[in-house]
Order: structure tokens, then C-alpha cells, then sequence
């Protein structure tokens, strides 16, 4: 599958979370070459309005960074589902 229809599929399927406006904005920057630019809005997009991922999700996340070749960086960290959150604690 082709990153950009990666980035659409994850898009189309938090739109029952997240405004379909804003996600539809975010996807039209595919149309103009800059897939990048609507992965990296998106995931903006998700945090701004604490949209949460599910596993599956957050892995499609995961497999777009990796693709574009972006650095796994907070912008997508902060977007981690909560069970996939690993706390150190001293006991």
C-alpha cells in the first residue's frame, strides 16, 4: 500500500473523532505533494484535540513515520495510546 493511501485510511478512520473538516484539510495537502505536510497535520491535529488512538492505530502511526523517514519525535510520542505507555517505577 502506498504511503499516501496509508496516511487517507488513517485519516477516514478517526474522522468519527475528530472534526471530518479538519481531517479532510489535512488529507488535501496529499493532493498537492505534500504528504508529509498532512501526515505531520494530522498527528497535530490529534493531539490538539486529545483524539485517542487505538493500538492499531497508533502501529499505522508508527509504519507512516517510518516511511516517510521522519523521526520519531514527541509529535508523534504524544499520541501514544495509553496502554502502550511504559512507566518506570522504583519500588
Amino acid at each position: 500500500m502506498l504511503v499516501n493511501d496509508r496516511i487517507k485510511q488513517l485519516g477516514n478512520s478517526i474522522k468519527d473523532r475528530l472534526e471530518p473538516e479538519l481531517v479532510d484539510y489535512a488529507l488535501d495537502y496529499i493532493n498537492h505533494s505534500e504528504n508529509i505536510l498532512a501526515f505531520e497535520t494530522l498527528c497535530d491535529h490529534i493531539a490538539d484535540f486529545d483524539v485517542k488512538l487505538n493500538d492499531v492505530e497508533y502501529q499505522k502511526v508508527l509504519k507512516i513515520v517510518e516511511l516517510l523517514g521522519l523521526d520519531l519525535n514527541n509529535r508523534y510520542l504524544y499520541i501514544k495510546p495509553i496502554n502502550q505507555l511504559v512507566y518506570n517505577t522504583k519500588t
